[in-house]
């Protein structure tokens, strides 16, 4: 064997061992359900006898991943697919359906976006309240502000709860935050809105306070192609 060819397989080995190394680190990093498809998916890996190497290298590919996306509430199955479907696709390259985990924007574009959303939405229902007869609907000018504040604040939790594939309890982690939520947004405006000094807080009259929701409406719709936010309500 040449000096040359040595070297070279050397410094591989040397790459193999510090992927391990990082292998563990990344390891320590995820959650007790993505260890535990990780745990199984090496098992599979090691019934079906595939070389070492290989199975460092897709690891660490895989564990890269993971561990970037669980910041996000996105599960290695979601990634993936079922344990299953990943260990047929690495070991005979047939991969099942996998669902594409739904892209999300930073959070301050969620925000912008729900508060555009929301506001507006009460916005506007106070204004048809105004054109279908009721000639006191309007909102305050702190209140309406505060539905656009407020708005952007519920509409990150929601969607930051939002269940994805994959994961147990998903759907009733989402109901209960977008209640809880909901609620609490409920009694800010009927209690907090109350004791709000009127001289601070002018009644907007119905159709302007309306024109208000359709220009926020107009806004999120620009705003949304223009940032290409993604992962919102609507």
């Amino acid at each position: 064997m040449s000096k040359n060819k040595k070297v070279i397989e050397q410094d591989d080995q040397i790459d193999y061992v510090e992927k391990e190394k990082e292998n563990a680190t990344l390891f320590d990093q995820l959650t007790n359900k993505n260890q535990e498809y990780m745990i199984k998916l090496n098992r599979r890996l090691d019934d079906a006898h595939i070389p070492a190497e290989r199975k460092t290298l897709i690891l660490n590919d895989m564990l890269k991943n993971i561990v970037a996306e669980q910041a996000n509430h996105i599960t290695a199955r979601s990634i993936y697919g079922t344990v299953t479907d990943q260990a047929r696709f690495l070991i005979e390259g047939k991969q099942g359906v996998v669902d594409k985990p739904v892209e999300r924007s930073e959070s301050w574009k969620i925000y912008l976006d729900g508060a555009l959303l929301l506001g507006g939405m009460f916005a506007i229902i106070t204004g048809i309240s105004y054109f279908t007869g009721n000639q006191d609907a309007g909102l305050g000018f702190v209140t309406l502000l505060l539905n656009f504040i407020l708005g952007g604040f519920a509409v990150m939790v929601i969607t930051k709860y939002a269940p994805t594939p994959g994961v147990k309890g998903g759907f009733l982690k989402y109901i209960l935050a977008t209640t809880t939520t909901m609620v609490i947004w409920i009694m800010l405006m009927a209690f907090g809105t109350a004791l709000i000094p009127a001289a601070i807080n002018p009644v907007i009259p119905g159709p302007y306070t309306m024109a208000v929701g359709l220009l926020a409406f107009l806004a999120k719709w620009y705003l949304k192609k223009r940032l290409n936010i993604k992962g919102t309500l609507i």
